[in-house]
Order: C-alpha cells, then sequence, then structure tokens
C-alpha cells in the first residue's frame, strides 16, 4: 500500500507540468490536441524536468523499493487511464450540450 501512494506522489507531481504543457495546445488548437499532447510530449517533459533538476527525488523512491522504471511505467499507466476518463467525461459533456 505504501508503494501504490508513493508512485501516485510521483504521478501527481509529473502532473502538474504535463497539463502546464498541455495547456498550450488547448489555447490554440482546441481540445483534440490535447491528448495527444498529453500522453506524448506532456508526459516526455514532465520526465525530463524531473530528470534535470529533481534527480535527487528518485532516492526517496529507491529507499522505499521503488525503481526508476516502476515509476515511470506506473506513472505513464496512470496518465493513460487519466486520458481515458478526461475523454469520457469530456465526451458526455458535449453528448448532453
Amino acid at each position: 500500500m505504501r508503494k501504490l501512494a508513493n508512485i501516485f506522489e510521483f504521478f501527481k507531481s509529473t502532473l502538474a507540468i504535463n497539463l502546464t504543457v498541455c495547456a498550450i495546445p488547448v489555447f490554440l488548437a482546441g481540445y483534440d490536441y490535447f491528448f495527444i499532447y498529453f500522453l506524448s510530449l506532456g508526459f516526455l517533459l514532465s520526465i525530463g524536468y524531473k530528470e534535470l533538476y529533481r534527480k535527487n527525488e528518485y532516492l526517496f523512491y529507491s529507499n522505499n523499493g521503488i525503481s526508476k522504471i516502476q515509476l515511470l511505467v506506473s506513472s505513464y499507466i496512470l496518465t493513460f487511464f487519466s486520458t481515458i476518463v478526461l475523454g469520457l467525461i469530456l465526451f458526455l459533456i458535449k453528448q448532453l450540450s
């Protein structure tokens, strides 16, 4: 349970950067491009930011028995499911309007 909580904290820390990067295409081109950027460029830039400026945080996760690969794969899976849920919500909102 503690590992899952730590993985979720890592995901939340990448989410802020990812959403910031993805806000630009939403303002310029609409919601259609949001999902593409959220799953690709936004995620990669947030991981790149972590690699450059927050390297010491990986030591915390390593001490808790979570490898870097586990963090990245789990975070991407959570990003993917978040995209699906957000897409369904936006689809339902468009259908109800």
